[in-house]
């Protein structure tokens, strides 16, 4: 239902069929339905899952993140979201919640002296951006810590005579 339908149902029968009530009605109704849309969108910007492109670039210019044209925008907003994930201590489980942002791979985190060790187990379907996770991840931890992300991809290669062979490639970062 548009607004001129609602602001004609409040007025009484008798207006029905004036020509200036209709006009006044008509830009009045064009106004409130303008209002009623920019009022939408300005509620959905505040959400970074609803947020639409322009927004999303302001905020990554706030964050000062590196604008790629070539990235799809829930991509951009996943690596929004990892910014606002964890607050103060960051450990073990706010990085597996990072990493969560990015793909639903299982994660083993290992901490030694002065590295945290990350290694994802990547699906075959799974198609994350491994340096927004990283880049995210880095901002995260506290500078005297190195960071090693291990990103283990299975692969299948059919052989000659028809089977399928499952072998595994290693990516570090």
């Amino acid at each position: 239902m548009s607004k001129y339908d609602e602001l004609k149902s409040y007025l009484p029968g008798y207006y029905d069929g004036n020509t200036e009530m209709e006009a006044h009605l008509t830009a009045s109704g064009k106004q409130l339905d303008d209002l009623f849309l920019a009022q939408q969108l300005m509620r959905d910007n505040n959400f970074i899952w609803l947020a639409d492109e322009a927004t999303i670039t302001r905020v990554e210019k706030f964050f000062s993140i590196t604008y790629d044209g070539s990235r799809a925008l829930d991509d951009r907003k996943r690596m929004i979201v990892a910014l606002y994930t964890g607050n103060g201590h960051f450990g073990q489980t706010d990085i597996k919640n990072v990493v969560k942002v990015f793909t639903k791979s299982p994660c083993i985190i290992s901490l030694t002296p002065g590295v945290i060790n990350i290694q994802i187990t990547r699906d075959t379907n799974d198609t994350f951006i491994l340096a927004d996770c990283y880049f995210i991840l880095k901002k995260k931890i506290p500078a005297h810590l190195n960071l090693i992300i291990t990103v283990i991809s299975p692969f299948e290669m059919d052989l000659n005579f028809g089977s399928a062979v499952t072998e595994y490639k290693e990516e570090v970062i």
